[in-house]
C-alpha cells in the first residue's frame, strides 16, 4: 500500500463538518472503496479468529437434520424445520453484530491514525498495531467483558481515538462515563442513523442469503451438506462482509457526532480567523490542509471563506 498516497488523499478529500445522514454514508463507501486492501486487512487480522471460535460455538446450535429422513415425511416437518434454521441463522448474525465492535476495532485505529495523522509513515502496520495494543485491555474489558450489560455505541472510537482512561481524574472523564455521556446526549439523532442503518443490513443479508442458498441448491443437492456449506461458511461470509462497511461507516458517525455536539468543524474555523487577526504569514499552513475546503466534497457548514481575506490554498495533489 502507498502511505504517502493514501495520507495525501485524506488531506486533498476530507474536511471536517457536519454532515447529514446520506452523506456519512457515502463519505463512508468512499473511502471504503478507496482503503479496501487496507481496511480489509486489519479487519481480518481479528475477523478470521473470532469466526475459528465462533464456528466451534454456533456447532452446538446447528439445527438437528437425519440425512435419511425426508424433509416431508410427515406433516409440519419442512414448517418446523425452517424456523428451526431461521433461527439459527438468527443467532449467527446475532453473534457477529455483538462482536463487530471488537473485530473492527483494528480497522477503526487505522482510520484514526490514516485520517488526523499528517504523517503518511505513521500508517505503517508496526504502528497501527501497536498503537492498538497499548489499548487492547479496556477494549476486551468493555467489548468482550461488559459487552452484554452495557450494549452501547462508540467504545472504539473513544478509546483508540481519545484513549480515554479507565478512572477518571481532574482533567479526564473515565471510558465508562464518557461512552455514557455521548450514549445519552445523542440517542434521537446519531444512533437513530446508525439502527436505521443496521435494518438496511439485516434485509440486505437475508435477501443475499436467500438468493446465495437458491443457487447452492443446484450446486448441491443433497441438504445436508448444502447446510453445512452455507450456515458455517457462506452465510458467515456475508455477514462478516457486510459489517466492514458499519465499522467504517460507525467511525465516521463518530466524527460527525463530535462535530454537531463539540463543535469541531467551528472550532478549525475560529482558528483560522485568529491566525489571520495574528497577521502570521503562513496562516494558512497552521491549519492541516485536511480541515481545509475540498474540491471533491462540500464545504464546512461554517464556510471559512468568509471569514478569510484571501483565497485557501489547495492541495495539488490528484485524488
Amino acid at each position: 500500500m502507498d502511505t504517502k498516497l493514501s495520507s495525501n488523499w485524506a488531506r486533498r478529500s476530507i474536511v471536517i463538518r457536519k454532515r447529514t445522514l446520506d452523506e456519512t454514508r457515502d463519505l463512508s463507501l468512499r473511502v471504503l472503496g478507496k482503503l479496501f486492501k487496507p481496511l480489509l486487512f486489519y479487519y481480518l487480522a481479528l475477523a478470521l479468529p473470532v469466526y475459528a471460535l465462533d464456528v466451534a460455538l454456533w456447532g452446538f446450535f446447528a439445527p438437528s437434520f437425519a440425512p435419511g429422513l425426508e424433509i416431508d415425511s410427515f406433516p409440519g416437518r419442512e414448517f418446523v424445520f425452517f424456523w428451526n434454521h431461521v433461527d439459527f441463522l438468527s443467532r449467527i448474525y446475532v453473534t457477529v453484530w455483538l462482536e463487530t465492535a471488537f473485530i473492527g476495532s483494528l480497522t477503526t485505529q487505522y482510520l484514526g491514525i490514516w485520517l488526523f495523522n499528517p504523517d503518511g509513515a505513521a500508517l505503517s502496520r508496526q504502528n497501527v498495531v501497536g498503537s492498538w495494543k497499548r489499548r487492547w485491555f479496556q477494549l476486551v474489558y468493555y467489548l468482550i467483558a461488559t459487552r452484554i450489560v452495557r450494549l452501547r455505541f462508540f467504545y472504539v472510537e473513544t478509546i483508540l481515538l481519545e484513549q480515554t482512561p479507565f478512572r477518571s481524574s481532574s482533567d479526564r472523564l473515565s471510558t465508562r462515563r464518557r461512552v455514557r455521556n455521548i450514549n445519552f446526549g445523542s440517542w434521537g439523532t446519531f444512533f437513530g442513523n446508525l439502527w436505521s442503518t443496521e435494518t438496511y443490513f439485516c434485509v440486505g443479508v437475508s435477501v443475499g442469503a436467500a438468493m446465495i442458498f437458491y443457487l447452492l441448491s443446484s450446486i448441491i443437492p443433497d441438504l445436508p451438506p448444502r447446510l453445512i456449506v452455507f450456515d458455517l461458511a457462506l452465510f458467515p461470509a456475508l455477514v462478516f462482509g457486510c459489517r466492514l462497511y458499519y465499522v467504517v461507516y460507525s467511525f465516521f458517525s463518530y466524527v460527525n457526532y463530535r462535530i454537531a455536539s463539540e463543535g469541531w468543524d467551528l472550532d478549525l474555523a475560529f482558528k483560522i480567523e485568529a491566525n489571520k487577526h495574528a497577521g502570521l504569514d503562513d496562516a494558512d499552513d497552521a491549519i492541516s490542509p485536511r480541515f481545509r475546503r475540498s474540491r471533491t466534497l462540500a464545504p464546512m457548514t461554517l464556510d471559512a471563506d468568509l471569514l478569510e481575506t484571501r483565497p485557501v490554498r489547495e492541495n495539488s495533489t490528484e485524488a
